[in-house]
């Protein structure tokens, strides 16, 4: 009997390993995404580029806009997840934790080879690591 117990302690005690991490991680994702998502605001609304973008133009700079919104609410979103379901096991924070890396990750591989943006997309990865890692030992837990 008393085995049964220290084993289900064992147990929760990876579950709070896991749930502390990814409800850190879940905390930075939702500042990331929100504050990239306020930075976009501001830059797009900035200027007025009416005269120097054609109606081609605008199409791409519209989708490219979408995309960026795009990424960050779901940044912003897996974060809120995360933070939320940092206590019990969830296959859907381990989803997020995968999608987030791995998009992170093969953003780090598209960009050109400059010093700076690949010391950024390095930098960027840690957090979406410490999600899935997170997320992962809850899962197991």
């Amino acid at each position: 009997m008393n085995y049964d117990r220290i084993e289900r302690l064992v147990k929760e005690e990876n579950i709070l390993k896991g749930s502390k991490l990814l409800k850190i991680a879940g905390i930075l994702e939702l500042i990331i995404g929100v504050g990239t998502l306020i930075i976009t605001w501001f830059i797009v609304g900035s200027a007025d580029m009416s005269s120097v973008v054609n109606d081609d133009i605008a199409a791409n700079v519209l989708l490219s806009i979408i995309v960026v919104y795009g990424i960050h609410i779901f940044e912003a979103l897996a974060g809120l997840i995360g933070i939320i379901k940092a206590n019990k096991k969830s296959v859907l924070t381990l989803v997020l934790g995968v999608i987030l890396f791995f998009g992170n990750l093969v953003e780090f591989f598209i960009h050109d080879q400059d010093m700076i943006q690949i010391v950024i997309h390095a930098v960027t990865l840690i957090v979406p690591y410490l999600y899935l890692h997170g997320a992962f030992m809850n899962w197991k837990g």
